[in-house]
């Protein structure tokens, strides 16, 4: 079961909860093709809309494998804090955290409580900011933007937090040659 680690922090209808919506997620996602552009407006609906656009069937598939590997840490018999390991994790973990939650809301009738866990589990949780970011001004003088900081940026969400604790490799050296236009086989 996932989060066996984090028995003091989740109950177990907690537990149970982020399993199920792990599942359900992979269940729903796990196959995207170019032209399946309803499972990624639905992938899209978890993530910030000012970034809309650039969620394409190749990002749905990285997310999907951030997903993959936040579940991979949390079902080690031991606490592996934090979780995430990049920006992408951590927006993984905070979908299955609110699927979970909807998931106990609809079949529990509990109103679930994660607080404790994501105290330990986030690194921080300033990426939560980008969900009420404003959309980027069409024609805007980029080069007067002020970067954003802690890989917020959106070609920076695959990017490790540290590069000690590596990422999937499919999801940042794959996104790294990509960015600089040298992925071949994409």
């Amino acid at each position: 079961m996932i989060a066996e680690g984090w028995k003091n922090e989740l109950p177990e209808s907690h537990r149970i909860a982020l399993d199920v919506a792990y599942s359900d997620f992979l269940d729903a996602h796990f196959k995207i093709s170019p032209t399946d552009s309803g499972k990624i407006e639905h992938i899209a609906g978890w993530l910030p809309k000012k970034f809309a656009s650039r969620y394409t069937s190749l990002f749905c598939h990285r997310f999907i494998m951030c997903m993959g590997s936040v579940a991979e840490r949390l079902v080690q018999p031991e606490k592996a804090a934090p979780a995430p390991r990049c920006t992408a994790e951590a927006f993984a973990l905070h979908v299955l955290i609110q699927h979970a939650t909807a998931i106990l809301k609809d079949v529990q009738r509990i109103d679930a409580d994660y607080t404790a866990f994501k105290d330990e589990a986030f690194r921080d949780t300033e990426f939560l900011g980008l969900y009420d970011a404003d959309a980027d001004v069409p024609g805007a003088d980029l080069n007067k933007r002020v970067p954003l900081p802690n890989n917020l940026e959106f070609n920076d969400w695959f990017k490790p937090f540290d590069s000690l604790k590596p990422v999937n490799p499919f999801i940042y050296e794959d996104w790294t040659t990509e960015q600089a236009g040298i992925n071949f086989y994409r």
